[in-house]
């Protein structure tokens, strides 16, 4: 019995201690490991740039520059970057984007001349503004379209104008049209604007007298009713002043102690 304890522990105590210098030399290379990735996070944030992919921001800048750019280049040039700016348009799911696009091709637009404005490939970017503030998704972008638009002061300019205040569904973007609206002075302005006196939003309606004054050259204030007989062909009613008496009603007057 006696021979077979001292058996058992001259097995035992020779793998105990094998065990402790196992965890020491772990724990070892543990505290080894901390010391040099210290201040270092174990589960370190992975980068969000993927090589030759450019982010938001930087699409942004880039098709700012191309608009800088374009303004004062030859018309060569400005082909050549509104092709790139109508490939941008098309491929962004971005409205941001597509809004800053619609920017740099007016800008390029804009500052060509009017035989440079009758080329096919620079009146591509008459062609992308319109077509953002009739059938882009987002309204910012509708909203900057009408704006740029309604600059360039052409009858085809004014249809665009015209139906985005009739028919688009955002408020702010109709009221945008009807103000970039003000400009124009036809026959179709002023009977869009008019139809526009019936509309659910007093906002809207308020737009359109606004810009019926510049339209027509005619005040009539803010009176709904004196527009509309001005623009049936009547004679609007006179603007009735109240009397002193009329706004001072008896049993309204201030009390006098």
């Amino acid at each position: 019995m006696a021979l077979t304890l001292l058996q058992n522990k001259n097995i035992l105590f020779p793998t105990l201690i094998g065990l402790l210098l196992l965890v020491v030399s772990v724990a070892t290379g543990c505290q080894s490991s901390r010391s040099q990735t210290s201040g270092r996070s174990f589960f370190e944030p992975k980068s969000d740039t993927i090589p030759g992919v450019l982010k938001p921001a930087e699409r942004i800048a880039m098709i700012r520059l191309k608009g800088e750019n374009g303004r004062n280049s030859g018309p060569e040039t400005k082909k050549e970057l509104l092709e790139q700016l109508l490939e941008e348009y098309a491929n962004s799911p971005d409205p941001l984007v597509r809004q800053e696009v619609v920017t740099a091709s007016g800008k390029i637009f804009a500052s060509s001349s009017g035989d440079e404005r009758s080329d096919l490939n620079l009146s591509k970017g008459f062609d992308l503004v319109k077509y953002a503030a009739m059938r882009d998704d987002d309204p910012f972008v509708r909203r900057e379209a009408c704006r740029i638009i309604g600059s360039w002061q052409n009858s085809e300019s004014a249809v665009v104008l015209r139906y985005v205040a009739r028919n688009d569904q955002d408020k702010d973007v109709q009221l945008k049209a009807a103000q970039s609206l003000a400009v124009f002075n036809d026959k179709d302005t002023i009977e869009t604007l008019g139809g526009l006196l019936d509309h659910r939003q007093p906002a809207l309606r308020y737009q359109a007298m606004q810009s019926l004054k510049s339209c027509t050259k005619q005040d009539y204030g803010n009176d709904v009713h004196r527009w509309k007989q001005y623009l049936a062909g009547d004679i609007p009613d006179p603007v009735h002043v109240p009397s002193l008496a009329e706004r001072f009603r008896i049993g309204q007057l201030p009390m006098i102690y």
